[in-house]
């Protein structure tokens, strides 16, 4: 029985240690308000989303200037985010939809290269034109941003303006989002 108890007492321990470092590794800070996040984002509507460089998975460099005029749409997640993988091949369908308007950037936040080598394999279409996939090791573009779930993404118009953040999955490939990104091309639904 005591046996028993121990390896209970040390699951509890174990699971309390992987929440905080969950907690810990996504930069979640407590003495964070949402006011602080809600001025963020209101002056990333206002100002526009800060001006990023990264490197690619094939080791090219970029800047998230060099997108403007395009909907650009950042998209935190990681492979391990059962959520992340859902939503891939909706969004994947949105970008080719717009052949070359939308620009996507993942963001992922695995700890591992190898982890997203193999989620690559399974979404091979990840590698498409206008889609960069950048893995940030740091969590440093993930702290810019403040991200708090996975997946997050944001939404930018044509002026990397913020028009929309969302927390969760959803669905990107309906009539609804074609019509919305349309409207942020200021072009008329086909």
């Amino acid at each position: 029985m005591k046996q028993h108890l121990k390896a209970i007492i040390v699951v509890v321990i174990i699971a309390i240690i992987g929440v905080w470092g969950f907690n810990h590794w996504m930069g979640s800070r407590v003495e964070e308000t949402g006011a602080n996040n809600y001025s963020v984002l209101e002056r990333m509507e206002k100002e526009g989303v800060p001006n990023f460089e990264a490197k690619d998975l094939e080791g090219q460099s970029f800047d998230l200037k060099s997108m403007e005029g395009k909907v650009v749409i950042l998209n935190f997640w990681a492979s391990w985010c059962g959520p992340c993988i859902e939503e891939v091949p909706s969004l994947i369908k949105l970008v080719k939809e717009f052949k070359g308007d939308v620009q996507l950037i993942a963001i992922s936040g695995d700890s591992l290269r190898e982890d997203i080598d193999v989620f690559m394999k399974s979404f091979p279409e990840m590698k498409g034109e206008n889609i960069k996939i950048v893995w940030d090791q740091d969590r440093s573009l993930m702290k810019q941003f403040q991200v708090a779930r996975l997946p997050e993404s944001m939404v930018l118009g044509k002026d990397q303006k913020l028009v929309k953040k969302i927390v969760g999955t959803i669905d990107w490939y309906n009539k609804d989002s074609i019509a919305y990104v349309n409207s942020l091309l200021g072009k008329s639904a086909q």
